[in-house]
């Protein structure tokens, strides 16, 4: 690598720290205030303000990376003009893809590292920061503010889960209801909480039942526990096979589980939309540069960092709509998943080659 290309690369990723730096500060903050009145509200313990976002610190960053590379780029190439280096690298009879070569190269790593992020870190870290916020802080009360309950046969029983975490073992919301073979019911079983301990065995926390009078809706007899131990007779992968959020499975755990839902005649377009959109977003920075140059030089020596803020807003609503559009199209079927997930870089690519190409003319 020449003096000129580390000179380039240094600048580059000297603005790319500093503006990164401001996003998360921003994104945290925001993220902060969203989450205090859950904090005192439920007397989350002082640790907890510490541990959580330290836990979605790689969701924060992934989130934050394509906004930073645009303004970054923005920002390098925007000041080489108003400080006239470009025109001096141009004079001296350095071509302009010359120029922005370490860019690219720049947004080729961060891809990879996005690639790698994204396929076990991110779940992880999305994973691991909803559990804290639902189970540690806000505990019992979780229940009432899940947005998704998942209902299920099982046998005689039918099964509602309101708020669940297979890889820690946990269910927050748990009701169950059995029938006898006319199917009416007999008892209903309602927990706050309920943990995986062992061989099908679960504990209930705070578990109400009611038993039921047969043939008529008359109750029978009504009962309060604080601990109950329950033979569900399924782990909790079983028990739990249809409430995974994509967003929280690695990349080998989608593959497994998009597999296992096909096989037992489900819906897996999400989850298959999220494995594409795995690899389609590690390719927004390189697309981020592709778009950043010719934007930062549209007003050569007056192209200020404020500009550039603005600008890169408009250009990230208009990517993130056509991102939002596409991924909905793919999750409803009217577009395959591999075209849902990168749909929208193609688009905003080639909008980025066109401006780009056209400051060669």
């Amino acid at each position: 690598m020449s003096t000129l290309d580390r000179y380039i690369l240094k600048t580059f990723i000297s603005n790319l720290a500093m503006v990164l730096l401001i996003l998360i500060s921003l994104y945290g903050l925001i993220e902060f205030l969203e989450k205090v009145d859950d904090f005192i509200e439920f007397q989350a313990e002082a640790k907890y303000y510490l541990l959580y976002p330290l836990h979605l610190l790689p969701v924060i960053i992934s989130n934050s990376m394509p906004m930073a590379v645009l303004l970054a780029t923005f920002a390098t190439i925007g000041g080489f003009s108003r400080s006239n280096q470009l025109t001096a690298m141009l004079s001296g009879g350095v071509s302009f893809n010359r120029i922005n070569r370490p860019l690219f190269l720049g947004s080729l790593v961060l891809a990879f590292l996005i690639i790698v992020a994204n396929l076990w870190l991110v779940p992880w870290s999305s994973r691991e920061s909803n559990y804290i916020l639902r189970t540690e802080i806000k505990g019992k009360a979780s229940q009432t503010v899940s947005s998704k309950d998942l209902y299920f046969r099982d046998g005689k029983r039918i099964i509602s889960v309101n708020q669940a975490f297979p890889a820690k073992g946990v269910i927050l919301g748990l009701t169950i209801i059995e029938f006898n073979d006319n199917f009416m019911p007999t008892k209903r079983i309602q927990a706050e909480r309920a943990t995986y301990i062992r061989k099908g065995l679960w504990r209930l926390d705070n578990a109400v039942i009611w038993g039921f009078i047969p043939g008529t809706s008359g109750i029978a007899s009504f009962d309060h526990k604080t601990e109950l131990i329950i033979d569900l007779k399924r782990q909790p992968s079983e028990m739990l096979q249809l409430w995974n959020r994509p967003e929280d499975l690695t990349f080998d755990e989608l593959l497994q589980f998009t597999t296992k839902l096909q096989a037992e005649g489900y819906d897996p377009k999400a989850y298959q939309v999220e494995t594409h959109m795995r690899f389609a977003k590690a390719a927004i920075p390189i697309i981020m540069v592709l778009i950043g140059i010719p934007f930062a030089l549209q007003r050569g020596r007056n192209a200020s960092f404020s500009l550039g803020i603005v600008i890169s807003l408009v250009i990230f609503v208009v990517y993130f709509i056509f991102y939002a559009v596409f991924a909905v199209f793919g999750a409803i079927a009217i577009l395959p998943p591999p075209v849902a997930a990168w749909a929208a870089n193609i688009l905003m690519a080639l909008i980025g080659a066109w401006f780009y190409l056209r400051l060669q003319d």
